[in-house]
């Protein structure tokens, strides 16, 4: 009998294997498509609830706040009330909040419904990377998230195409409602796979550390906007940045002080998780994440090209990324992470470079290509910092560090977007339009953005991540 027990265990675990990260997966697709699936629907919203297209741009902006002021709930959630409960809550929410945004007949009805669906799905993400770090030995989760993390950088790429094609087909109201059986799925698979029990290690709920950290990066986030919208005065703006400034230095305070903080500042001086998602993977996300801001609208408002058009050749690089990924753990085992990151991030750094020498007359072809090496390029990137900075984290730390990993992942993320916002707006200057020369100065911008990272890199050692890389550095052999 207890043999019999034993493999019915074994096969259960098996199967749980194979389903815990399509069911991850699956959930940061969802958060990641409605990040972005709202951007081509704008003009169609817009008519449906009469507003001009101009000022649904909160329905962006409240989402992805809700998203950071929600995140380092994750983690604590996790640990107090067990991954299946807090997932398939975080699922319910986010699916329910989908068909209320989808049944929304005013302006404010949507926006309220946009910040409570980032408010489902902030608490996703973390829980589920937690479940994975949790579930399954470092030297698995290398190739395990590789494909996860794919869902989340197609993602905002395919989430603009959607959004046109269910706007002009069918209502911009089905972009909300696809969100629904998916959700539906997601939440009854995680309820009877994921693990249920508590961490013996959950601690009390942070209300300081959590409102100090929820509105500054809100605040922040808002403030870098409003340096590119000319309806907000330059000292609401400067109001704002200050502010949100000032709240988060009172909250890395309170973090370093406080005995069980939300967000634990302490990790960050784990060397590798600091280099990787800070020092180092906070420039080059800025930067790589404003290329995907700053391109399609040169491609619109500089070459004159369609919104289809456009979205169709930046797509590609999410063809780049998906080819790319299934080299990444091999590329890893061969030259480790520093090496990787030493000579990929000049490579992506001249990549963007390069836009900046695209032209309304440049070949189609060329544009296509080039696009598609960045998506290889900036795979490879974001693959290797992402892996990277769980390899030293300690297990009984990891819903803390999912906290961190998702906050400031989106905060680079919101940052890339202002920034980029802000750089072009800056370069106009009082000029009616944008003119292909700014697009150009703003892509220059970025890429040395992005080539700062290239400075922390330096500091990884050849041995750095080996349990999940795989890589054995090279020793020095002992003299004779």
């Amino acid at each position: 009998m207890d043999e019999t027990v034993s493999r019915t265990t074994a096969s259960q675990v098996g199967q749980a294997s194979l389903l815990l990260p399509a069911i991850v997966a699956l959930g940061n697709f969802m958060t990641g498509l409605d990040q972005n699936v709202v951007i081509t629907a704008l003009p169609a919203i817009g008519r449906s609830l009469g507003e001009a297209p101009t000022t649904l741009g909160l329905t962006l902006t409240a989402y992805i706040a809700a998203l950071i002021i929600a995140l380092p709930l994750g983690g604590w959630a996790s640990d107090r009330f067990g991954a299946r409960r807090a997932y398939g809550f975080a699922v319910l929410v986010f699916t329910t909040a989908s068909v209320l945004c989808g049944f929304a007949d005013t302006f404010w009805q949507l926006v309220a419904a946009r910040i409570l669906q980032g408010l489902g799905g902030a608490l996703m993400g973390p829980v589920g990377q937690v479940v994975i770090l949790s579930s399954f030995p470092r030297d698995r989760t290398l190739k395990i998230n590789v494909y996860i993390s794919l869902a989340s950088q197609v993602a905002p790429m395919v989430g603009p195409i959607v959004g046109g094609l269910l706007a002009t087909y069918l209502s911009w109201r089905w972009i909300f409602f696809v969100n629904l059986p998916i959700g539906l799925l997601a939440a009854a698979i995680a309820g009877s796979l994921f693990p249920a029990s508590v961490s013996d290690h959950a601690s009390p709920l942070d209300v300081p550390g959590l409102m100090l950290t929820g509105c500054g990066t809100a605040l922040l986030v808002f403030g870098m906007n409003g340096i590119a919208d000319q309806t907000f005065s330059g000292w609401a703006v400067a109001g704002q940045l200050v502010t949100g400034l000032a709240l988060l230095t009172l909250a890395v305070r309170h973090s370093l002080r406080a005995r069980h903080p939300m967000l634990d500042m302490r990790l960050l001086s784990i060397r590798t998780f600091r280099i990787s998602l800070l020092t180092g993977g906070g420039p080059d996300t800025i930067g790589m994440t404003a290329v995907m801001f700053v391109l399609p609208l040169m491609l619109q408002v500089g070459f004159g090209m369609s919104a289809a058009h456009a979205g169709s050749l930046t797509f590609l690089a999410a063809g780049g990324s998906v080819s790319a990924r299934v080299f990444l753990p091999m590329l890893l085992r061969r030259f480790g992470f520093r090496r990787l990151l030493i000579v990929n991030t000049p490579i992506v750094t001249a990549v963007i470079a390069a836009f900046a020498l695209i032209e309304p007359s440049t070949p189609g072809w060329l544009v296509g290509g080039l696009i598609i090496v960045f998506g290889v390029f900036r795979s490879w990137q974001w693959g290797a910092t992402g892996n990277l900075a769980y390899a030293d984290v300690p297990p009984e730390t990891l819903a803390r560090f999912s906290a961190m990993y998702w906050v400031l992942w989106q905060l680079a993320v919101a940052l890339g977007i202002g920034a980029a916002s802000a750089v072009l707006a800056l370069l106009a200057g009082r000029q009616p339009g944008l003119t292909t020369a700014s697009f150009h100065a703003a892509f220059v911008i970025v890429a040395l953005v992005t080539l700062l990272a290239l400075v922390a890199y330096g500091r990884l050692r050849d041995e750095d991540g080996q349990v999940v890389s795989g890589h054995r550095s090279e020793q020095p052999r002992a003299a004779a």
